[in-house]
């Protein structure tokens, strides 16, 4: 999470943005001192994921599709340019956007640190400069971080948050499924089937999806024309940030017809809206669980009805005593 985000707010009004807005642009000024640059046919952009706004500015928003809303709202104030590969967001700022971090005599009002490894003095006649420095916090403390603006954790997008050691590369979780944004959480098998190129439209959702899928029967599923097919279809239903989250929890449901059928990716793409639900909300519902539902739903209904007899027959009583 980020530890500090410093807000122009003198160019946020001149430039009509909310809160929120300026809040997501302070984060983005800074991220070309930290992101992963990638060359395109338009020129150098900079990766960085939605899942990472939401992690470095939980103040902001939770869900990824604010975040892109909040990403093109700045591109068209003009501030951003924003461009994309087959799995992840990209940016850069535009010439209007360097105002954010000058003075009114256009100097820069927080200099870019040299890119030398010594430090500069710091005058003592500076107002924004304390007179003294002290002494130099420990590697990873807590109470004084020596780089407030920008996280040092793993982003999870391919690139090192490190401004000391730019070449580190990220740990990366040991953990079955893929889930990230920018690539898999662990090596591909070199005898899974299908696509094995990252920026294919289907690779992510079939990799989460054939690695859980021989996680629980031990075994590869099939990957011929028609099941490509079938997942393009997934991911134009479902939306590619989320197809491949669903693809892999398909194959965790519990349900009678879909074990009988291995988990089908047929059977997947039959029901995937009611899938994405179960999905989002973390509850299967299960040929078990809907009968269950049913039978509630019938004895409430039989309850009620004999309650209604009742009242009607002692109704009926009543008018009788009185006449």
């Amino acid at each position: 999470m980020q530890f500090t985000v410093t807000i122009n707010q003198v160019k946020a009004l001149e430039w009509g943005l909310n809160s929120q807005q300026a809040l997501l642009f302070a984060f983005i000024y800074g991220c070309p001192s930290w992101a992963k640059p990638i060359k395109t046919d338009d020129g150098i952009f900079f990766a960085l994921s939605k899942a990472k706004i939401t992690e470095e500015l939980p103040l902001l928003t939770d869900k990824p599709d604010t975040a892109y809303r909040m990403l093109k709202a700045l591109e068209e104030a003009g501030l951003i340019e924003l461009s994309s590969t087959s799995n992840i967001t990209l940016f850069r700022l535009t010439a209007k956007s360097v105002e954010w971090n000058q003075k009114l005599d256009g100097s820069e009002k927080y200099p870019t640190p040299p890119k030398n490894k010594g430090r500069k003095k710091i005058q003592s006649t500076s107002e924004k400069n304390p007179i003294k420095v002290g002494k130099k916090s420990e590697e990873g403390s807590d109470k004084s971080p020596t780089n407030q603006d920008t996280n040092n954790q793993d982003t999870n997008q391919g690139t090192s948050q490190s401004l000391q050691d730019a070449s580190a590369a990220p740990q990366q979780p040991a953990n079955l499924v893929l889930v990230a944004d920018s690539g898999p959480r662990c090596p591909i098998p070199a005898d899974m089937p299908g696509p094995k190129d990252q920026s294919c439209k289907t690779f992510k959702a079939w990799a989460n999806y054939a690695m859980a899928y021989r996680k629980r029967y031990q075994a590869w599923p099939v990957w011929n024309a028609k099941v490509g097919g079938q997942l393009g279809q997934l991911i134009d239903r479902l939306g590619i940030d989320v197809a491949h989250h669903v693809a892999a929890y398909f194959v965790s449901i519990n349900d009678s017809g879909l074990i009988r059928g291995c988990h089908g990716i047929g059977d997947l793409l039959a029901k995937a809206e009611a899938y994405h639900t179960q999905w989002a909300t973390n509850r299967q519902m299960t040929a078990t669980t809907a009968q269950q539902m049913e039978r509630k739903q019938a004895n409430l209904s039989a309850g009620m009805e004999a309650a209604d007899r009742i009242r009607q027959r002692a109704g009926g009583r009543d008018n009788e005593f009185l006449s």
